[in-house]
């Protein structure tokens, strides 16, 4: 008899001892020992001194997901610090590779210096690579700095892709200076979450993985890019879990949102795109993101889980 099966019968005919499990199953006692340790071992019922006593479905089922789900938890957490650890390697490894560079298989390296680099290498080398572009900003002090004009320039590059993340340091909550900022970054669609503790600097947009020189800096004065389609894979892979542990801040407008809002009073995608100022090739990227979160393929679908979700504007 299979785990499973014995377990069925044991909820169906509560015996209160092993011995009597065997009788009412008819099988072999020392088998049904073997199947009723195992059962125990995953928590549906409790053994003692050959005494069986039972948990209820529901109770035993939820203390095993919960044990799996912390199992889990630090099987991405040692994955994290693994992957990180190779990402923190990369900067010296590519210094050396440029300089060494013979083969034929040319790995594109792009170093910046000075206090603006970390900026200027996005717009030097990544700013058209992809619709993506996910960054860790540990250290915020530099954009109370920056200058409108660039920041808007930023503001209307980032308006034409599909997806924008910054994961920011949870302090930066208690700043209403940074707390603007994001907010005006969020009316272009930019996804923010904030942590305790940020490994270091880095970007990735397209296949262009960004880091700092010296891994750990929160705004590197000397800035690395490659790239590398397998490499920005690596980054974005140590991004994924760093943003699952984020929370996210204040009411960061869903990307796609105003454009439902105008759809749901007849407009159509191309037109509800020009009126909010963005490309309808934009829009259409950002419909199809709202496809890609409710699971539906069609605008009709789309609108109807939209209306059922509350029809939400923010995350």
């Amino acid at each position: 008899m299979d785990d499973k099966a014995l377990l069925e019968l044991i909820y169906r005919s509560r015996p209160h001892t092993v011995a009597e499990l065997a009788t009412t199953a008819h099988e072999d006692a020392g088998e049904i020992a073997e199947v009723v340790e195992r059962l125990a071992r995953g928590g549906a019922i409790s053994v003692r001194d050959g005494a069986i006593a039972y948990a209820t479905p529901a109770s035993w089922t939820a203390e095993a997901v919960e044990r799996e789900v912390r199992a889990m938890r630090q099987s991405a957490d040692d994955a994290a610090s693994r992957i990180e650890s190779l990402v923190s390697d990369l900067p010296v490894l590519l210094r050396h590779w440029a300089v060494g560079e013979e083969s034929g298989e040319v790995v594109p390296v792009f170093i910046r210096h000075g206090p603006r680099a970390a900026e200027d290498l996005w717009y030097d080398i990544a700013r058209e690579q992809g619709d993506t572009a996910w960054s860790v900003l540990p250290d915020l002090g530099r954009f109370l700095q920056t200058d409108p004009a660039r920041a808007s320039r930023f503001a209307e590059l980032f308006a034409g892709k599909r997806s924008v993340r910054a994961l920011l340091p949870r302090s930066m909550a208690d700043d209403p200076r940074l707390v603007a900022i994001a907010e005006r970054y969020s009316a272009v669609g930019v996804e923010f979450r904030t942590l305790d503790e940020l490994p270091s600097w880095f970007w990735i947009d397209g296949d262009v993985l960004a880091l700092p020189v010296e891994w750990g800096e929160g705004w590197p004065s000397s800035v690395i890019g490659v790239r590398s389609a397998a490499l920005a894979e690596l980054g974005r892979t140590l991004y994924r879990e760093l943003w699952r542990r984020g929370e996210p801040i204040g009411h960061a407008v869903q990307p796609w949102a105003p454009l439902l809002e105008l759809m749901e009073r007849g407009v159509t995608l191309d037109a509800a795109s020009r009126r909010l100022g963005i490309n309808p090739r934009t829009g259409r990227r950002r419909i199809a993101a709202a496809m890609e979160r409710y699971g539906v393929s069609t605008l009709f679908a789309l609108g109807a889980a939209w209306a059922a979700d509350g029809k939400p504007t923010a995350r």
